[in-house]
């Protein structure tokens, strides 16, 4: 019985022009081959999953093909096919982070004066390069530097950052990008077609979503689907398995937010607790619908056949706040007592806090009365007269009139004039210079009465001597700090 072959390894590009997602770094590779321009070290970064190690094996093979160095590779012969089930004995492949001592890295490297046996370069593949000891980046650092030009060094790394900046100096570097959505969906059915899979697109779009920009996972996720549904994926069964909430369950969750119906949502989040849904993935299935409504108000197209109907009933602000509202709750599930508590909660904070767009009559209402609360706090401060409470139209009637009044005419509000405001500043400032006045009187006056309580003392105590000393330096003091506050009155 032939054994079975995960998608991830069955279809792993072989040449550089099978790769996908990854269109600048292919076309720098090729461009190097083609021209003969090879680099002695190349470092591959990039999250799991964008093809750093595949990158690095398509370079090995690259290099010791047998129709010699070429951006094409046969496939074929003994070196292409040797190097792609792992048996070539010129390349090696390690893992730094399980052979990360610096005794280990000696012995990697104690062979690399020898020649290939078989091809024409050795070629050191290092996956995950950033978990080696900073003794064996020591170590590896003079050989990267100035390898034997039979040798080639090919690292593989998640987190460029530990890696140190003397070791990427070295290397010609290449930043891997997580793959777009588009890009994972068009290639899982090319993988489902030629494995004779049905599928329809909801399901396909699904697992490309939930490859979140890694290709092998998408992949190994199509594999688990593929055992769950057999030979034919359908959306149902995906969702199923994601623990996802369909579409439209999502839209309907929505239009009761937005129309504040808090039993019936209460009734959809029990169904979907029923139903197990994922609810981490329900909050990110919201975001993304209040995303595509954010995104079709802001250019006028559809956000969707389910999602259609709500594009009346709310505004940008709502959407605007709502989103910012499941961010939050999706940031703080992690520490709720259980997801649907944390996402209960979440609904339950849009019901109550996320306003909801009211209509414009009562809007004018609300506008109206924030006016006049307004203004008559500024009257208050200002001191002005109330306007008159008789209604716009009409005046007061005239003290020598028995009650008639004229409906065209209307009695202003009284106002003050242009030259009140002066005239009151000019009041403050009168009054406060004469209070500055009377308390630098006081001070005088206190400071003579110390003068005359000490000159006393003096007197009492038989000491006349010292008597026209002191009187000498205080009246010096004395005559200092009036002439200061003369200054300070003027």
């Amino acid at each position: 019985m032939v054994s079975y072959q995960v998608l991830a390894r069955k279809y792993r590009p072989g040449r550089l022009q099978d790769v996908v997602g990854q269109p600048q770094t292919v076309q720098a590779l090729i461009n190097a081959f083609d021209r003969g321009q090879l680099h002695h070290a190349y470092m591959f970064s990039g999250t799991r999953g964008v093809g750093k190690t595949t990158l690095a094996r398509i370079i090995a093979k690259c290099l010791n093909c047998k129709n010699g160095v070429t951006s094409m590779p046969c496939g074929v012969c003994d070196n292409c096919v040797s190097i792609g089930d792992g048996s070539y004995v010129d390349l090696i492949e390690v893992d730094g982070a399980s052979r990360n001592k610096v005794e280990e890295t000696r012995e990697l490297l104690d062979d690399i004066e020898y020649l290939p046996s078989m091809g024409t370069f050795k070629v050191y593949i290092i996956d995950e390069v950033h978990a080696l000891s900073d003794s064996s980046f020591q170590t590896l650092l003079k050989s990267l530097e100035e390898p034997p030009e039979h040798v080639k060094f090919v690292l593989a790394t998640t987190n460029p950052d530990k890696v140190p900046v003397t070791v990427r100096s070295r290397c010609l570097q290449f930043h891997l990008r997580n793959m777009s959505m588009e890009t994972i969906d068009a290639h899982l059915r090319t993988v489902l077609a030629a494995e004779n899979i049905a599928y329809d697109e909801p399901s396909v779009r699904l697992l490309a979503r939930a490859g979140q920009g890694s290709m092998r996972d998408a992949l190994s996720i199509t594999d688990q689907a593929l055992a769950l549904c057999g030979n034919e994926l359908t959306e149902t069964t995906v969702l199923e398995m994601l623990g996802s909430a369909p579409q439209n369950d999502v839209a309907v969750l929505l239009e009761k937010l937005v129309t504040r119906q808090r039993q019936p949502v209460l009734e959809v989040m029990a169904d979907l607790a029923n139903r197990g849904v994922d609810f981490a993935e329900l909050l990110a299935g919201l975001e993304s619908g209040v995303h595509a409504l954010a995104m079709a108000k802001a250019t006028s197209t559809s956000p969707g056949e389910a999602l259609a109907p709500l594009l009346d009933q709310v505004d940008t602000g709502w959407l605007q706040q709502a989103y910012q509202a499941l961010i939050m709750g999706g940031r703080d599930l992690q520490y709720a007592p259980e997801p649907r508590v944390g996402f209960e909660m979440t609904m339950l904070r849009l019901l109550d806090f996320v306003p909801i767009v009211m209509d414009s009559a009562a809007d004018q209402a609300t506008q109206q009365t924030e006016i006049s609360v307004a203004t008559d706090v500024l009257n208050e401060r200002n001191e002005v007269p109330p306007p008159s409470a008789e209604p716009a139209g009409f005046s007061q009637p005239n003290s020598s009139t028995t009650g008639d009044v004229s409906p065209k005419q209307s009695s202003a509000p009284a106002l003050r004039s242009s030259s009140q405001p002066s005239q009151r500043a000019d009041e403050r400032a009168q009054r406060f210079n004469a209070k500055r006045v009377e308390r630098l009187q006081q001070q005088d006056l206190a400071r003579e009465q110390e003068h005359e309580q000490r000159l006393n003392e003096f007197t009492t105590r038989d000491e006349e001597p010292y008597i026209k000393i002191f009187e000498k330096k205080f009246n010096a003091t004395f005559r200092t700090e009036h002439v200061a506050d003369d200054d300070a009155k003027a």
